[in-house]
């Protein structure tokens, strides 16, 4: 039987070169969720201010934690970002909220504390995550991996016609809007803690003289091209997720029976999952009832699958059930055993 690995899709690039539109729309034609880790940063940035700077690493990390990011579906369609369960708002997307992120994200316990709550949210669905450090740094072993840049005046240009469509430019100047994006520039790409790169297997993009269609067109593309020739980009069938058991942990599932022990929590983390997703109807009956885990292997390999509902979003709920499941199995391995998290539609 045929599989069809989904994972995480990574797209980076500095300020401007159109990542979140475009990851929007690839995330859309592939039918999985988008993440905006950049609204993250200035989600942080607006909520801890630019004093963020002068906190000690001990409240900046307790400042952080109060700040508990998820993708929520909130009445169908993509799942959208939350912080502490309330949606993301037009509020970040300001020349003020840019700044800010920029300030707070040269700041490392602040960058690890996002990346490990960024972690966690690619362990529970496949996505594309758009940002400045998805490739290199946040998901490494990403399969696609995409860094989309353009020069700094059509960025400016593509900026400016932006605000001025919502009403927002507040007498901002094309040149101060391009000054501006070559500070940022400058910023993300010398700062000492994941400056803005892109990963050495990264399918590099200019968008410079592409219109959004022209670019989305090459994304898929190549992301096509990767895939089996004999495999469909939207798959259905069992989703399937492990992760390698360290001999010191196989202690953890208590001899592998069902009952009060790590395969029944797992079970209960990828239904939660899923039902973060699901409709409003609820978990999809395949999902709620077939969802199982287990050890195979002599217990050297946990697994957590299901069947797969029809249609796109059905494979989402899918695979963020067996991806938390797993996920809720590596994270309780102690620091430094091996957590590689394999998904797929089979």
């Amino acid at each position: 039987m045929n599989t069809v690995s989904i994972g995480v899709i990574t797209m980076d690039g500095p300020a401007g070169v159109g990542k979140s539109t475009l990851a929007r729309r690839l995330a859309d034609a592939l039918g999985i969720a988008y993440l905006d880790t950049g609204a993250m940063y200035r989600t942080l940035g607006l909520r801890l201010g630019a004093e963020a700077a002068d906190m000690d690493d001990a409240t900046l990390r307790a400042r952080c934690a109060e700040c508990r990011f998820t993708l929520e579906n909130r009445g169908g369609g993509q799942p959208v970002l939350c912080c502490c369960g309330e949606p993301v708002g037009m509020e970040i997307r300001t020349e003020k909220a840019g700044r800010l992120a920029s300030v707070v994200a040269k700041l490392p316990v602040l960058r690890g504390e996002l990346q490990k709550a960024q972690r966690a949210i690619g362990a529970e669905c496949s996505l594309v995550a758009e940002g400045r450090d998805m490739g290199t740094k946040v998901f490494p072993f990403a399969r696609h991996k995409f860094f989309l840049d353009a020069r700094a005046e059509v960025r400016a240009r593509r900026r400016y016609l932006e605000l001025e469509a919502r009403g927002a430019l507040n007498g901002a100047t094309l040149e101060e809007i391009q000054a501006g994006i070559e500070e940022r520039d400058l910023q993300d790409r010398n700062r000492p803690v994941d400056p803005l790169r892109p990963a050495p297997d990264a399918h590099i993009v200019d968008t410079s003289d592409l219109d959004i269609d022209g670019v989305l067109r090459v994304l898929i593309d190549a992301v096509a091209a990767a895939q089996p020739a004999e495999d469909p980009l939207r798959p259905a069938g069992t989703a399937r997720s492990q992760v390698p058991v360290p001999p010191e942990c196989i202690h953890l599932f208590g001899g592998g029976r069902p009952g009060h022990d790590l395969l029944t929590e797992a079970r209960l983390a990828g239904l939660s999952a899923a039902r973060r997703l699901a409709h409003p109807g609820g978990i999809p009956e395949e999902i709620a009832s077939g969802l199982s885990c287990g050890l195979e292997g002599r217990g050297t390999l946990f697994f957590a699958e299901c069947p797969v509902p029809q249609g796109a979003e059905g494979a989402r709920t899918a695979l963020a059930a067996v991806q938390s499941a797993a996920a809720c199995v590596a994270l309780s391995f102690p620091e430094g055993a091996p957590r590689e998290i394999a998904a797929s539609i089979r």
